[in-house]
């Protein structure tokens, strides 16, 4: 397992979704959503059936204009995953997004991105594409970096999915969402890539 520095767990819980215990960072009191955990799961599992190893990245991303619609983060992905595409023919770069509101923070957006590890061993050069695009080029806001920011998850080791999953799964958590009419989360569909990839392999072993 490997990621940016040691990280201590404040809270804990486990979470069972197709017979497998995710752990999550919830507990009595802090709660998480369950479809976000499920969804959150099956981009994971899919990302580790496309690549042996996947970088799990953290940015997390300030609004200036607090009426700002999700087609913010939406278009930024879409730029990124073209932008990685051409730079080191990456594909199946796969996402998860949680829009949130609060006092201080206001309105913001945390991103997970799940990047394949066998081209991308650390994060600084894609958190600097994402600064530039949403700072510099169409000044949404401020990027912050959370202090650990990313995992380097390995197919077949359950620790290393541990700790990226139980980072990540702070996206999940029930406290500010749900406040106006867009969507509060979202994901990409490597889960329906994974599962074409299996059907494939399954024709080609039967022919």
């Amino acid at each position: 397992m490997k990621s940016d520095v040691g990280f201590i767990r404040q809270r804990e819980e486990i979470y069972y979704y197709k017979a497998v215990a995710l752990p999550i960072n919830a507990d009595h009191e802090y709660k998480c959503i369950p479809i976000l955990v499920e969804r959150m799961a099956d981009e994971f599992w899919a990302a580790l059936e496309l690549h042996s190893k996947v970088l799990a990245l953290r940015i997390d991303l300030h609004a200036n204009d607090q009426e700002m619609k999700n087609d913010a983060i939406e278009d930024l992905l879409r730029w990124l995953k073209q932008d990685l595409k051409r730079a080191y023919r990456m594909n199946n770069i796969g996402h998860v997004w949680a829009r949130e509101f609060g006092k201080k923070k206001k309105r913001h957006w945390h991103l997970v991105l799940l990047l394949d590890g066998n081209i991308l061993q650390n994060s600084w050069m894609v958190i600097e594409k994402v600064k530039s695009y949403w700072e510099l080029t169409k000044r949404n806001g401020e990027i912050k970096v959370p202090r650990n920011c990313f995992t380097q998850m390995i197919r077949g080791d359950e620790d290393s999915f541990d700790e990226a999953f139980y980072r990540s799964s702070y996206l999940a958590k029930e406290r500010s969402k749900f406040v106006g009419g867009d969507r509060s989360f979202g994901s990409s569909r490597l889960a329906n890539k994974a599962k074409l990839k299996h059907k494939r392999k399954t024709i080609e072993l039967v022919v």
